[in-house]
């Protein structure tokens, strides 16, 4: 099997990978797996030479037909991610200001006198 045809099968077990989508329930597995793919990947493409055949040239063409497809899913899970990073932070500060009301220097409703 050539480099250039185990990279297209590699490439296409990523694609199937992220379609599936972020799991709600442990999702660190699903990074772990992403991080081994995406790295056996990037060892896959460093194996590459320059000098490709016709039929080499065809699966490089379906490569990057299936890298298209594969930025997209990726790009959406990232803005899933810090979507629910940002629901974290927020509720995370809002429990803080209703646990201790009085920490933080409020100037709803009150009038500062700078006279003396």
């Amino acid at each position: 099997m050539s480099a250039v045809q185990e990279l297209l099968e590699h490439t296409e077990k990523l694609y199937d990978h992220v379609k599936r989508g972020l799991p709600e329930e442990e999702p660190d597995h699903y990074f772990e797996e992403l991080n081994e793919y995406i790295d056996y990947r990037q060892k896959l493409i460093e194996r590459l030479t320059g000098n490709y055949s016709s039929e080499e040239k065809e699966l490089g063409k379906q490569l990057v037909e299936i890298n298209k497809l594969i930025q997209p899913y990726l790009d959406n899970q990232m803005q899933e991610i810090k979507g629910k990073l940002m629901k974290i932070r927020t509720k995370r500060t809002n429990n803080t200001k209703y646990a201790n009301p009085y920490q933080g220097n409020s100037a709803d409703g009150m009038f500062f006198d700078k006279r003396k």
